[in-house]
């Protein structure tokens, strides 16, 4: 079964941003105050204040890859990504160093924070924004016919420079005027 015949509900971009920041806590937690931690931790997704540091929080460290995601992209949680559809995702690890092997921190996928991919279509294929490396390590180890986690997708039928299937582009070159 591929992801397009799995359940697709509708979710804001403000859960997306919230469950990318709790999937790279550990690499940017430390140069958060304490206080603002509970943004990260217990997310109030109707408060619009919250939301907004959120974000602010998430362009600092990856504003680069936010800025990308065309803004018409719709959001969805998708239950469940398997084992079998991670297979489809192989494409990415290779991207990223082949057959590297990343440690795995969180052993159990039902702690993680939800990987995020992107894609055009409920059929895919799908580039992951965030989890990739918990992706690659638990695959690694073997386990992946084990795999069933909800997962964030954003669907857009606009190119994204991100998108390992869309002809490549320098990001932003759009931006820049042609002398």
């Amino acid at each position: 079964m591929s992801l397009a015949n799995r359940a697709w509900n509708r979710v804001s971009v403000h859960e997306v941003v919230a469950e990318f920041l709790r999937g790279e806590r550990f690499k940017f937690g430390q140069s958060l105050p304490w206080a603002e931690m509970a943004l990260i931790d217990a997310p109030n997704i109707s408060d619009p204040r919250e939301n907004h540091a959120r974000l602010r929080y998430l362009y600092c460290f990856r504003g680069h890859l936010i800025g990308e995601i065309p803004p018409d992209t719709r959001w969805y949680e998708v239950r469940n990504l398997t084992g079998e559809e991670l297979s489809k995702h192989s494409a990415v690890a290779m991207r990223l160093g082949g057959a590297h092997s990343y440690p795995l921190s969180v052993s159990q996928p039902t702690s993680w924070a939800r990987p995020i991919l992107w894609g055009h279509e409920k059929d895919g294929p799908f580039t992951i924004l965030e989890g990739n490396n918990r992706l690659v390590a638990y695959a690694s180890q073997g386990q992946q016919s084990a795999l069933m986690i909800p997962a964030l997708v954003g669907l857009s039928p606009t190119p994204c420079c991100f998108h390992i299937f869309n002809p490549p582009d320098v990001i932003a070159n759009d931006l820049w005027k042609a002398a």
